[in-house]
Order: C-alpha cells, then sequence, then structure tokens
C-alpha cells in the first residue's frame, strides 16, 4: 500500500498585503486621482515573462508621469520600475515592458504584484500576477533502499508541476510492473503537487514509476525510482480511509495508494 502525505499544504491564493515602510503615508495632493490598470495578460510562467508586460491605464492626472512598479511582496523588493507619460485624459495604452529581474514563484502569502503612482500623487490599484511553476517533476532520490522505501519518515518526496492552479491531479504508481490504485491531489495556486510516499507493506528490489496526470490539462509528468536492498515482507494492507483525495475501492486487500496528512 503507498501512502502519500503532502510535505506542505496546497497554498491557497492570498490577497497581496501591503507593506509600508519608513513612517506614516504622506496625505496625497487633494487633486490627486485614482488610477485604474489593466493588464493585457497576468498569467505568466516563472523564469519567463515572455513578451513583457503589456500594461493600459486610465483615471490619471492629465500628463502626469505615471511610474508602474512591479513587486514582490515577500519583502517588498522592487522587481522594476517602467514609466509612462499619460495623455491629455489621463490615459494610456498598450506600454509594453520586460521587468529587469527574473521572475521569481513567489512565497506562500506573497504576490508579483503590479501597481502604479505618478508624480502628481496619484495611486492605482495592485494587480496579482498568476505565477505558475514549468513543466516538470524531481525527486529527492533516483534510488532508494528497501528499508526507507517502507520508513514512514524517509520514503520518496515527489514535486510535480506544470499544472492548472486547482486542477485534479491524478497520481498513479507501478511496481516492478504491478499497477497500483490511483490517488488525487490538487494542485496548488503555482500548479504544483507536493508528495512523499512510502510503501506500507511488502518491498523488494526493482523499480517503481509514478506519474502525475493533470485531469483537465493533460499535464503528464513520470519518474522511475530504483529500488535497493533486500525483500522486506510487510504487513499485510488494511483498508483504505476513506476522504475527498481517496479514488481507490478501500478495504479489497489491493496495495492501495492512500492519501494522509
Amino acid at each position: 500500500m503507498i501512502s502519500i502525505t503532502r510535505t506542505r499544504l496546497a497554498a491557497s491564493a492570498v490577497a497581496a498585503a501591503v507593506i509600508v515602510s519608513g513612517g506614516l503615508l504622506a496625505a496625497a495632493p487633494a487633486s490627486a486621482a485614482t488610477g485604474t490598470l489593466t493588464l493585457a495578460n497576468s498569467t505568466f510562467t516563472a523564469g519567463d515573462w515572455g513578451t513583457g508586460l503589456d500594461v493600459s491605464g486610465t483615471g490619471f492626472t492629465a500628463d502626469a508621469v505615471v511610474t508602474i512598479t512591479v513587486t514582490n511582496t515577500e519583502d517588498s523588493s522592487v522587481l522594476d520600475t517602467h514609466d509612462v507619460t499619460a495623455d491629455a485624459t489621463g490615459a494610456f495604452a498598450d506600454e509594453v515592458f520586460t521587468p529587469a529581474a527574473d521572475l521569481v514563484l513567489p512565497a506562500d502569502g506573497a504576490d508579483i504584484a503590479v501597481s502604479a503612482t505618478s508624480d502628481a500623487g496619484d495611486a492605482s490599484n495592485t494587480i496579482a500576477l498568476d505565477v505558475r511553476a514549468p513543466k516538470g517533476i524531481e525527486a529527492n532520490t533516483t534510488t532508494v533502499s528497501t528499508d526507507d522505501l517502507t520508513d514512514p519518515n524517509v520514503g520518496v518526496q515527489i514535486v510535480a508541476s506544470g499544472y492548472t492552479p486547482g486542477e485534479t491531479v491524478t497520481v498513479s504508481a507501478v511496481y516492478n510492473g504491478t499497477e497500483m490504485s490511483d490517488i488525487t491531489f490538487i494542485a496548488d495556486r503555482s500548479g504544483t503537487v507536493f508528495a512523499q510516499l512510502y510503501l506500507d507493506g511488502s518491498a523488494q528490489a526493482g523499480q517503481i514509476e509514478f506519474t502525475f496526470t493533470g485531469v483537465t490539462s493533460g499535464v503528464v509528468n513520470s519518474i522511475t525510482i530504483t529500488v535497493t536492498g533486500d525483500v522486506i515482507d510487510g504487513p499485510a494492507p488494511t483498508p483504505a480511509p476513506a476522504g475527498p483525495s481517496q479514488t481507490g475501492p478501500a478495504g479489497t486487500g489491493e496495495n492501495l495508494p492512500v492519501v494522509s496528512g
């Protein structure tokens, strides 16, 4: 029986925190306007700005110089700024630029955010980018002993990414040619699934292949782990506990995947 435990909880979408340094905010001039930013695209893959940010704005002071700022809210670090001059109506359209700093996955509870201010004291809304992890799969090891594979405190840790945030991801396993029942995870906001896997039962040398498949996106990531060591005769499989992520038929005596944690 394979038991899978998430190494950390799936991150939920969290609104960007507004962090102010250097004391109280100065009052904006009485004539200051509230601008509105829009982005042609707010979804990006970490490490790739693509064709850049395409920003439009309205509601700024006429002819004001608007500074667009890209910030990592985790530590308020500025990834880049870009200036554009509003027209006579206080607007600008399709201002395209590529931030100088690399696009990174924001930490849990943080965002890569786009906002703007102007030299006339205008401020804007803040738009959080949807930054996703690139497609791929990694494990903490390529070879595991039967002792470690059957140890709930060791096992194998796997990270698979490239899915749609919130998507159901089916995890299947084939151990020395024997297929095991599937289980499911939900991809976090970066499109990533974290899992720690161990065998609760017999183990022997050979290979075990894990496949993570996005139900809606169709994205497939597979990885094969080599198992070494002596044969371990574990206890007979026990019925799988019921749960929202359990998809296998509990209590059939098969090597059922079980989700815990």
